[in-house]
């Protein structure tokens, strides 16, 4: 069995939000020409073709049924051969292993990731990394993922690294919640007053940018100094 399709229950949740995102791109590439994943990416990519690969490109297909079913109101044979249309539209089978290697790494990497990664669930892990993958493709996702790192990245990467996860969870509550946590001694409501989710995003952006004396700048910026400490 190909590296990382025994666990199942991932596997399944990959192929659902999978087959999700084909219907909303209606397509389940975004280049003419799709390329292999980084070679650093955590996740060996299957192997095309076998029994294992077959079954994941059923359960797309199967997936992508049920969703046509449910949203757009079809019969089942209608269903079918949209499904069937919308698989065609995808280049080849190494898209999709291209989106599951990408996933299945995010997912095992999630609680470490620089964005407060150790407060997500895993649903909104799912949600950030299903998000970037449809707003960047699935291409530039694996390139930002394997090439993520503190420091010297561009704005434009780093935004679109921190954005998807600004749109899935609460970063305020997440950076009120890691303050409490690690016992800062001011008074966390005086710190973050004023201080808005975009503004968390800043200093997030910083640390992809300019690591973390870009994050500790961009948050002294931000927070409000003056506040007492707590005795």
């Amino acid at each position: 069995m190909p590296e990382g399709c025994e666990n199942a229950p991932v596997r399944n949740r990959a192929i659902i939000l999978l087959a999700s995102s084909c219907l909303l791109l209606a397509a389940c590439g975004d280049s003419p020409e799709p390329a292999a994943p980084p070679t650093t990416l955590a996740y060996v990519t299957p192997t095309t073709g076998g029994p294992a690969a077959d079954e994941v490109m059923d359960g797309v297909r199967e997936a992508l049924v049920g969703l046509l079913m449910e949203r757009e109101d079809l019969e089942r044979a209608t269903a079918e051969e949209r499904a069937d249309l919308l698989m065609e539209r995808s280049s080849d089978s190494a898209v999709l292993e291209q989106q599951l290697a990408i996933y299945a790494n995010w997912m095992d990497r999630y609680p470490v990731h620089p964005v407060l990664g150790s407060h997500w669930t895993e649903e909104q892990a799912e949600c950030a990394i299903v998000t970037m993958t449809r707003v960047e493709g699935t291409v530039r996702t694996g390139n930002l993922v394997a090439n993520a790192r503190t420091g010297g990245m561009s704005v434009v990467d780093a935004q679109a690294l921190v954005q998807p996860v600004a749109y899935c969870v609460d970063l305020l509550a997440m950076v009120r919640a890691e303050l409490t946590t690690i016992g800062v001694p001011q008074d966390v409501d005086c710190l973050l007053a004023g201080v808005v989710e975009e503004d968390v995003a800043t200093w997030y952006v910083a640390v992809f940018t300019d690591g973390p004396a870009g994050f500790n700048a961009a948050l002294s910026e931000g927070v409000d100094l003056t506040c007492p400490t707590d005795q």
